[in-house]
């Protein structure tokens, strides 16, 4: 039976030839990392039960994105009652703000998080308008708490994030109230060990319930509502965060690998990009590096975390700087001549190394906005 166990759900995919959403049903297996896909319209299996091992459990939820050989697929319900009644009370999503005063913070915050089980499935660093203020903050009930956080928003960039845990709202809203429930669960330790600091308390916010989160998501991910990836395009080079890392909970220790070595982030976004975009992106390899179609299915493969990273000391080259902490592309030979670096520490194979850096100075500004306006 455990063999069979399976979560249905409702997917789209965005066919772009055809300009056409189709509707699929999509099988995961927890039991070995099994996928199978069926055609709605054409009434017919589209993939047979195939294992895929970079899948978990965990990316299946109302609102998630699943890359599969390249092709994304938007979970947009589940399609029968067992998988509901199944994850519908405890796969659920919240939002968080990291303010201005805080952002030094990035990378405890993202440890804290894994360590507790909360998955981030969006993340994106803005700057908001007074304007763009108002309308966030129409729908809160506490007024002098509005106040201070339009002050806190309007005086520099903010980091937005949607992440994803049982009970998820409930759960951050009592880790960040210090609440004895939340201190007595060993599952959430380390978020309760962060909020403890009062300028923690005070630089993060978070929805009090799931209807203000699902407001504050809805207008923070809209694109309509005008808030726009912050690019420095000066003295800045592109880091992107690998899928497998990501995957395998190091995201918050290599941003504050990065943070804490004379680097500042000046961008950040989490994509997960097409396969198409993934080939367009390392085209520059296509034909060089006999690793250009694994590099290309690893960055298909899930979310990956995009950076703007400029050298803290702005006399430094960031591009330069940020490329040496990166490191050799293969780890192991990373390990042994550059041992501190982001690709020794981090990286497990030529594919599988960590990070991507730019490799040559003039592509750092295509890079950036490839990543950061083309594909907004």
């Amino acid at each position: 039976m455990a063999f069979n166990r399976r979560l249905s759900f409702i997917a789209e995919w965005y066919q772009e030839e055809a300009a056409i959403i189709r509707t699929f049903t999509i099988c995961f297996f927890p039991t070995g990392n099994a996928i199978e896909v069926y055609d709605q319209q054409h009434k017919r299996t589209f993939l047979r039960r195939t294992k895929m091992p970079e899948l978990s459990e965990r990316d299946f939820f109302i609102g998630s994105k699943i890359n599969i050989f390249g092709r994304q697929f938007d979970i947009v319900d589940y399609a029968d009652d067992i998988t509901k009644n199944t994850l519908d009370k405890y796969r659920k999503k919240t939002f968080l703000l990291l303010k201005n005063i805080c952002i030094q913070q990035l990378g405890p915050l993202l440890c804290a998080l894994i360590d507790s089980n909360f998955s981030i499935n969006r993340a994106l660093m803005v700057q908001f308008t007074p304007e763009q203020v108002k309308q966030f903050l129409s729908n809160k009930r506490n007024v002098e708490a509005s106040s201070m956080l339009m002050n806190q928003l309007i005086g520099g960039p903010s980091m937005g994030f949607e992440v994803i845990a049982d009970n998820a709202v409930q759960k951050m809203k009592l880790c960040k109230e210090q609440s004895k429930e939340c201190s007595n669960d060993n599952t959430v330790a380390a978020l309760v060990t962060l909020f403890e600091r009062e300028e923690t308390r005070i630089g993060i916010y978070c929805p009090q319930d799931e209807e203000e989160a699902e407001q504050d998501l809805n207008f923070f991910f809209n694109p309509k509502n005008g808030l726009q990836a912050t690019l420095r395009l000066k003295n800045s080079t592109l880091g992107i965060i690998k899928p497998h890392c990501i995957k395998d909970g190091n995201l918050g220790r290599i941003i504050s690998e990065i943070t804490s070595n004379g680097f500042k982030i000046t961008g950040l976004r989490m994509n997960l990009m097409e396969r198409v975009n993934c080939e367009e992106f390392f085209e520059v390899y296509r034909g060089i590096l006999p690793e250009y179609i694994p590099m290309v299915a690893q960055l298909a493969s899930g979310v990956s975390l995009a950076l703007e990273i400029v050298a803290a000391d702005e006399n430094k080259n960031s591009y330069e700087e940020f490329r040496q902490f990166c490191g050799p592309m293969d780890p192991e030979i990373a390990k042994m001549l550059r041992p501190h670096t982001l690709r020794a520490k981090f990286g497990v194979s030529k594919t599988l190394n960590a990070v991507h850096c730019t490799d040559l100075p003039d592509d750092t500004i295509l890079e950036l906005q490839y990543i950061f306006k083309i594909l907004d």
